[in-house]
């Protein structure tokens, strides 16, 4: 059973910081209620932001290959697992956004394709085709993505290339300059 929400008083005349206090106490009561129950997520948001900071190669050309991560500058009930599984707590739709940077070793213009996974299987209709001209001639691709997810899904990034001499490229910091990650991945409960 659960118990009678207490919901602050209306003023006569609308005021914006009484609906603050409004949605908030909503919010509050419905976390009580379903506080336990299986997938719960409360109201607050839910975010990761992970990066890594080794270039990435590919060892053979045509073939999937998910992007590690190796770091984690801030989560709340999201966390990489085996360097590759952005995880999810709670189930819900997230904002998944990256960021990459491809790179050539050597050799002429060659192509990335880079999409999503969810739980092993591709996204339809979320690859992107990138082309890269020249030796060290980066590039940054960058996407963002909404997908709906069960409590304990996981989404991964992959990416495929039909040259192994493009990379995705990591540089450690300089003097004036921090250290670039080869690949940035963030992800927000909307």
């Amino acid at each position: 059973m659960i118990g009678r929400a207490r919901l602050p008083t209306p003023p006569e005349v609308y005021d914006p910081q009484w609906a603050d206090q409004f949605h908030r106490a909503i919010d509050q009561n419905l976390d009580r209620a379903f506080e336990g129950s299986p997938n719960f997520a409360p109201a607050s948001g839910y975010y990761g932001s992970f990066f890594d900071t080794t270039t990435q190669t590919a060892a053979a050309i045509n073939t999937p290959y998910a992007m590690k991560f190796n770091n984690t500058a801030e989560a709340n009930q999201t966390a990489i697992v085996d360097l590759t599984k952005l995880t999810f707590k709670y189930r819900g739709t997230y904002n998944i956004q990256f960021s990459a940077q491809l790179d050539k070793a050597s050799g002429a213009q060659s192509y990335i394709w880079i999409w999503f996974r969810l739980n092993g299987s591709n996204i339809a209709n979320s690859a992107s085709k990138y082309s890269i001209s020249g030796t060290t001639a980066e590039n940054i691709a960058a996407l963002n993505f909404f997908v709906t997810v069960k409590a304990m899904d996981y989404v991964q990034l992959m990416w495929a290339t039909d040259d192994t001499n493009t990379i995705i490229l990591a540089e450690p910091s300089n003097a004036f300059h921090p250290g670039i990650p080869s690949v940035i991945l963030t992800a927000q409960s909307i």
